[in-house]
This record gives structure tokens, C-alpha cells and sequence, in this order.
């Protein structure tokens, strides 16, 4: 009995290592409870890995090394998975009405993921969860009953009028537009499955401690893309294309990683006495799905108000475009949450921590100065990715701002981990909600001022939602004492 509380307490510290990099969104993975098993402890398996990684740093306290080591790697996981959307948008703007395509693949894009954020979440309920070879159907399960809405709602936006009302009303795009966004919604209706394979497979390999092979089924995936957007285009068209090569690629990447993850799944029991209910499954899930939807619901959002501007799809796409490659810059600050989450143990690590969060702010910074505000930015706009000269021109003042994201991203995901490690997923759910708020808040300016810059527009309001949640998440912290002990106990 002693050995499976200090088997499972050295658990907690380890929680889920690079959860985020399994899905593409902003969620702050939750601590981790598995099964002890006690042959596997005496034959010195991952789980006595996990407790001696615990008594490490219980022992010596975290250095700043100690933060470098963990968040390095990760990053290259992040770079490789965000290099996947930008991509995408170099092929479309060399296509013959880049505006048009590329507005319609960022709208059905954002509405598409705004609305079935259960898939992100499925790799944080396998690690929480999944202890035997059945929960995977129920887990599995559990997902596509809360999917069954949202894809109900996608499939009308495909198949019928709504469609065309939703993207011609709401997000002001024309007539050929309305129609590539309803195709490439129809490519990504093909997602779910693929998705949540990938979730439980990534899950596998984290538990296990093989989060390298997800950097390798990462390259595969790039790879896979490549070649989708080569051959598709023979027999689709426009936004479709966009959408169905990011489908491919997550397949290929997700074939790739069960070839590793089938043995752990193997290896775990085939059942076990004491099922999690349902109930549960939505009381860990509800809060996590909120906030995975923030990073979405907030981008939905801001493209709804430009498509009140003037000139909205040359704003919807442009805006796409500087998320893409701001996002690919500053992805690898939502790592902090992970790193937050796994690497504290006590209250002087929140010094730690803090001190590495104000060097990576302080390096990322410098870096989105030097590519977006000399010369370097038009190579990237025009030359890497391909934007025509007046696509180009109306993204730069949105680069121009990006360099204030390095110092809200970073706070609002540090803070995410340490309220996570303080098993606070409710507050987490709050803030995703009052992002979505400042964001629609903040654009409303654009039924005022419809000539407005939309990307300058879209980037500032992205940039509040950050700091309205990294402010309200810094005052929980500090009435929380910045570090609260757990030992076990429901999230709440």
C-alpha cells in the first residue's frame, strides 16, 4: 500500500508532457493518475523512471538548466507542428485568387475547430484515464457522443444554405468564396476519427516516455504534406485542397505513431475492476473542451467582425496569414503550461519558472522584431510565402505588433500550468469565456470603422484576449499564495 502512494504521488509531478503538442490548441493539460502496477515497478519500468524524475528535483529544487532541458525539445515539436497551416497558406496564395482561397480555407478553418474542440482534449482524457485496453472504446466513445452536435452543425454548413448564409452574412465573404469554404468544411469533416486515434496514440507514447517518435510522426506528417498538396490538386480545387492535404497529413502522422504506441497499448491490462463513469469523464472534460475552444472560439470571433469591414475577405485572409506565421513564431510559449505543470514541485520553483518565462519573453521578443519589423519581413511575406504585393502590404502592420505577443502568450500560458498543477480547471474555463469576450469587445470597432486595417484589428484583439487572461489568472494565482501543495483529490 506504501509503494502504490509513492508510485502515485511521484506520478503527479510528471502529469502529461507535451500535451499540447498532440493537439493545436491552447489547453492546459490536467494531472495524471495511472494504475500502479506493481510488477512493473520491480522491473524498473517507466513509472520508477517517473518517481526517481520526482525525488530529483524534490531533492535539488528546479534550476533554470533543469527548465531549459525540459521546454527545448519541445519546442522542436511545436515549430514542426505549426509549420503545417503556414505551409498551407503559401501553397493557396500561389493559386490563381489567393485572397478568395485563402479567406475561405481560414473561415472554415476557424469555424470548423471553434466547434469540435472535443477532439483536442482526447489526448489529456487518455492520460488521465485510459489504465486498460477497454477504456480506450469507452473513452473513444465518450468523444464521438459529444461530437455528434458539432459535426451535425458542420454538416449543414456543407450541405445546405446555412452555409452559404453563415460565411456570406457573418463572415462577408462572395459568392466563390461561400462555396470553397463549404468544400473545404467538408474535407475536415473527415478529421474525427483521425483525431482522436492520434490523441490516444500520443497519449501512449507520453505515458511511456516516447515523446520523441511524436517529433518523428511530425516530420512524417510534413512530409505527407508535401505530397498531398502536390497530387490533390488534380482532383480538388481552391480551399478544399488546403483542407484535405491537413487531413492527409494528421492521417499519415497518426498511422505513424500507432506503429510505436500499439505495443504500449498491448501491454496494458485488458480491463480492470473499477471503471471511471461517464460522469466523470464530463467533470475532468467540460472545462478543458472551454478552453481548448478559447484559442479557436477567439479567432472565429475576430474573423466574424472583419467580415464587417469593408474589404473583408482581403481582411479574413490576411489575418489568416498573420496567425499562422505569428503563431509559428510564438507556438512553443504555450510549452510553458506543460513545463509549469511538470516541472514544479514546490513553492520556490514558481521563482524559477518565472525567471525562465521572462528570458524566453525577453529572446522572443527580440526575434519578432528582427523578422517583422526589417527587411526580413518582406522576404517572409513575399517571398517565403508567396503573398501578392497588396496582400503583403496589408499584412505588415499586423507583423509590426506581433512582437507585444511574446510577453501575454507566455504569462497566460505559465499561469495556465501552475493554476493546473493547482487543480483549478474551472477558473481555466472562466478565462477561456472572458478571452472570447475581450476579443469580440475589442473588434467591435470595426462596425464604427469598416476601412480599419482587419489584420492590425485581428492581432490587437488577440493579444488582449492573452492579457485579460494572463491578468486574471496572475490575481487567482496570487489570492491561491502562487503554489498550492495537491496530493490527489478531484479537479475542481
Amino acid at each position: 500500500m506504501a509503494d502504490r502512494r509513492q508510485l502515485s504521488g511521484a506520478f503527479e509531478a510528471e502529469n502529461h508532457v507535451g500535451a499540447a503538442i498532440a493537439v493545436d490548441a491552447n489547453v492546459a493539460p490536467m494531472s495524471v493518475e495511472l494504475p500502479v502496477d506493481r510488477h512493473l515497478a520491480q522491473r524498473g519500468g517507466p513509472m520508477v523512471q517517473v518517481e526517481k524524475t520526482e525525488k530529483s528535483f524534490a531533492g535539488t529544487g528546479l534550476r533554470l538548466r533543469d527548465a531549459y532541458l525540459f521546454f527545448g525539445p519541445l519546442v522542436l515539436m511545436v515549430e514542426l507542428n505549426m509549420i503545417s497551416k503556414s505551409a498551407i497558406h503559401a501553397f493557396l496564395a500561389r493559386t490563381e485568387t489567393p485572397g478568395v482561397t485563402l479567406a475561405a480555407f481560414n473561415a472554415a478553418f476557424t469555424f470548423y475547430f471553434a466547434i469540435t474542440s472535443t477532439t483536442e482534449v482526447m489526448a489529456l482524457m487518455c492520460l488521465s484515464y485510459l489504465k486498460s485496453r477497454a477504456d480506450v472504446l469507452r473513452l473513444m466513445g465518450f468523444a464521438a457522443v459529444l461530437l455528434c452536435l458539432p459535426l451535425t452543425m458542420a454538416f449543414l454548413v456543407m450541405a445546405t444554405d446555412l452555409g452559404n448564409a453563415m460565411f456570406g452574412h457573418w463572415f462577408g465573404l462572395g459568392n466563390a468564396a461561400q462555396a470553397e469554404a463549404r468544400a473545404a468544411v467538408g474535407m475536415l469533416m473527415l478529421s474525427p476519427p483521425v483525431l482522436l486515434l492520434r490523441g490516444t496514440a500520443f497519449a501512449l507514447l507520453m505515458l511511456n516516455r516516447k515523446t520523441i517518435v511524436i517529433t518523428w510522426s511530425t516530420l512524417v506528417r510534413l512530409a505527407s504534406l508535401g505530397a498531398s498538396l502536390m497530387i490533390l490538386p488534380f482532383w480538388l480545387e481552391g480551399a478544399a485542397i488546403g483542407a484535405a492535404a491537413l487531413v492527409l497529413c494528421m492521417a499519415s502522422e497518426t498511422v505513424f505513431a500507432w506503429c510505436f504506441a500499439w505495443k504500449h497499448l498491448m501491454a496494458l491490462p485488458a480491463v480492470r475492476a473499477m471503471r471511471d463513469s461517464y460522469f466523470s469523464y464530463w467533470r475532468f472534460a467540460w472545462p478543458l473542451i472551454i478552453n481548448s475552444s478559447a484559442e479557436m472560439g477567439v479567432i472565429f470571433t475576430i474573423n466574424l467582425y472583419l467580415g464587417r469591414l469593408s474589404n473583408a475577405e482581403l481582411a479574413i485572409a490576411a489575418f489568416g496569414v498573420v496567425h499562422g506565421l505569428v503563431s509559428l513564431l510564438m507556438g512553443p510559449m504555450r510549452n510553458l503550461a506543460q513545463s509549469a505543470q511538470t516541472l514544479v514541485a514546490r513553492r520556490e520553483d514558481v521563482r524559477v519558472m518565472l525567471i525562465f518565462a521572462a528570458q524566453l519573453i525577453g529572446g522572443f521578443t527580440v526575434l519578432a522584431l528582427l523578422l517583422f519589423q526589417t527587411p526580413l519581413r518582406d522576404m517572409i511575406l513575399q517571398g517565403i510565402m508567396g503573398l501578392p504585393p497588396a496582400l503583403a502590404q496589408y499584412c505588415e502592420p499586423a507583423m509590426g505588433l506581433s512582437f507585444v505577443m511574446a510577453g501575454f502568450w507566455s504569462a497566460a500560458a505559465l499561469f495556465r500550468g501552475l493554476l493546473s498543477k493547482a487543480r483549478t480547471t474551472i477558473s481555466l474555463a472562466a478565462s477561456g469565456v472572458l478571452r472570447i469576450v475581450t476579443a469580440a469587445a475589442a473588434c467591435a470597432v470595426s462596425l464604427a470603422l469598416p476601412e480599419l486595417n482587419g489584420a492590425l484589428l485581428g492581432v490587437a484583439a488577440w493579444v488582449l484576449s492573452y492579457a485579460v487572461e494572463s491578468s486574471i489568472s496572475a490575481w487567482q494565482l496570487r489570492r491561491l499564495g502562487w503554489f498550492v501543495e495537491t496530493r490527489g483529490g478531484d479537479h475542481s
